[in-house]
């Protein structure tokens, strides 16, 4: 696969049901979530801050051109002892400089408690799509890794978050 292609989560060919598909589509905090299921013992590692070139797909859902200039946090959230998602958050650099956001000084904290508890933001449709190996972290390049992604948007600021579920995650229960 060398781009994703999102469907809306029950417009998917491939999942429409099950535990997976509940957490796929979930529209609370991933954050709270992961924090439930893993006795409470959350961790973000930030792995990446960086200007880059938006992906052709990401340009895609914030309206820019490809390739123009965004601002990327990538992060692994740990819980219940290891590593249980990939986060991609994407923001076009003109908008995030001008909403006056600090959002790279978030650190290990959480977007996620950010987004939620902030009354001027709402969250787009989510969207799944399998997720393409070669855009995951080294380490933990998985063929096959489902995943999901929205726009958070306020007046002045469009963040796309893309959360890839790595390997044995969500529980089966």
């Amino acid at each position: 696969m060398s781009i994703p292609q999102w469907y809306p989560v029950l417009a998917h060919p491939e999942i429409r049901e099950g535990v997976l598909c509940d957490w796929l589509g979930d529209t609370g905090s991933l954050t709270r979530r992961l924090m439930a299921a893993g006795n409470d013992d959350f961790q973000v590692e930030v792995l990446n801050e960086a200007h880059q070139p938006a992906r052709a797909d990401e340009a895609a859902a914030l309206g820019l051109a490809a390739g123009q200039p965004v601002w990327v946090r990538e992060v692994l959230l740990h819980t219940a002892g290891a590593p249980r998602v990939f986060a991609r958050t994407v923001a076009d650099l003109a908008a995030f400089n001008a909403a006056g956001v600090h959002l790279e000084n978030l650190g290990s904290r959480s977007l996620g408690d950010l987004l939620f508890n902030d009354p001027r933001i709402r969250r787009e449709p989510i969207e799944i799509s399998r997720y393409p190996a070669h855009w995951l972290p080294a380490g933990r390049q998985h063929d096959g890794c489902w995943a999901r992604r929205s726009l958070f948007a306020s007046d002045q600021l469009q963040l796309l978050v893309c959360e890839v579920f790595l390997p044995g995650w969500p529980p089966a229960a």
